[in-house]
């Protein structure tokens, strides 16, 4: 019987060769033929609702897209006027998610930092919506004053967006941002945790909780734990944690995977951990005999039908147009 959903990994060959693969528990993985100008300059942010979004690193993320990987289908996303104005300015994260609130409609968030003067910095996120193909730009208080770096979009759920943030400029923290706008509000943590490298930190979902795979800083064998939020980030959000991971220090945590396993590379190798039995098994990802010399993202990606195109009117508002 075929799974619903699949593995998507970019799977660096060569230096300059990056190739998008697929796969499913059983099988090897296949290689996934998209349109794109050159998958090399492409990083996969994040899935939702079967679409996933990638955007060129090359432009710094100006250029963003929407991928089915069921139906192969691939659209670059309109570019934004803030796009056009802002010269001096960076992307530090692109995600998606939906909006539980407006019948699940896909959105694409964007934040940029722009650069006033050589002491002054502004945040500024902008979202896209599917249903009416256009960008535009969110209010978004940020009373902390948390600041933002490269690669910052962690993740979304249930109508909100999460980023990796930092507090006066050394405390790191996770920050949650609503779909469609809001206030940005850190997310109370477990304490003793260290979250300040990319490669040492995961945030995903495991049964439906919030889940942080992340180092103690209190370890001298730097193992990771795995930890479970209760409360959706709230002010009174409590964590649980699930496991500690033992002899896993040289590990990058990548994606949960599979129910309740959590996907690991290590160099070349990958590595699945099961959080119920807590064993260790290879995942086997030759391609052609060859190894990989490395994997740049993997993301759960379920699979489906969802058109990457804006939905066609309905009778209804074609009617309220005359």
């Amino acid at each position: 019987m075929s799974q619903n959903y699949y593995l998507l990994l970019r799977l660096w060959l060569t230096p300059y060769n990056h190739q998008l693969y697929s796969l499913e528990r059983g099988s090897s993985p296949k290689q996934i033929s998209i349109s794109l100008p050159n998958l090399s300059h492409h990083v996969v942010s994040n899935s939702c609702s079967g679409l996933m979004c990638l955007y060129t690193d090359f432009s710094c993320g100006r250029d963003v897209f929407l991928c089915n990987p069921t139906t192969k289908e691939t659209r670059l996303l309109p570019s934004s006027c803030l796009a056009a104005k802002i010269k001096d300015g960076t992307i530090l994260g692109v995600g998606m998610g939906h909006d539980c609130r407006g019948n699940d409609l896909i959105k694409v968030v964007r934040m940029w930092i722009s650069y006033h003067n050589s002491r002054s910095k502004n945040y500024i996120v902008e979202e896209y919506d599917l249903r009416s193909d256009s960008w535009r730009i969110i209010e978004s208080a940020n009373p902390w004053s948390c600041e933002f770096e490269t690669g910052s979009f962690a993740m979304h759920f249930k109508g909100a967006y999460y980023w990796w943030g930092k507090v006066e400029g050394m405390t790191r923290t996770i920050v949650r941002l609503d779909v469609g706008g809001g206030i940005l509000n850190k997310v109370a943590f477990p304490k003793d945790v260290d979250i300040s490298s990319s490669s040492g930190r995961y945030l995903g979902v495991l049964n439906e909780y919030i889940t942080l795979v992340c180092r103690n800083c209190c370890h001298q064998n730097a193992n990771f734990d795995i930890w479970a939020m209760h409360g959706g980030g709230t002010v009174d959000s409590c964590w649980t944690k699930l496991r500690t991971i033992e002899n896993s220090s040289s590990y990058v945590p990548l994606v949960f995977w599979e129910k309740n396993e959590l996907l690991f590379k290590m160099f070349d190798k990958m590595k699945s951990y099961n959080i119920d039995t807590e064993e260790i098994h290879n995942v086997n990802f030759e391609n052609e005999g060859r190894g990989i010399a490395d994997i740049c993202e993997a993301i759960f990606c379920v699979k489906s039908q969802i058109s990457v195109h804006p939905p066609l009117p309905t009778m209804t508002q074609l009617g309220g147009m005359d």
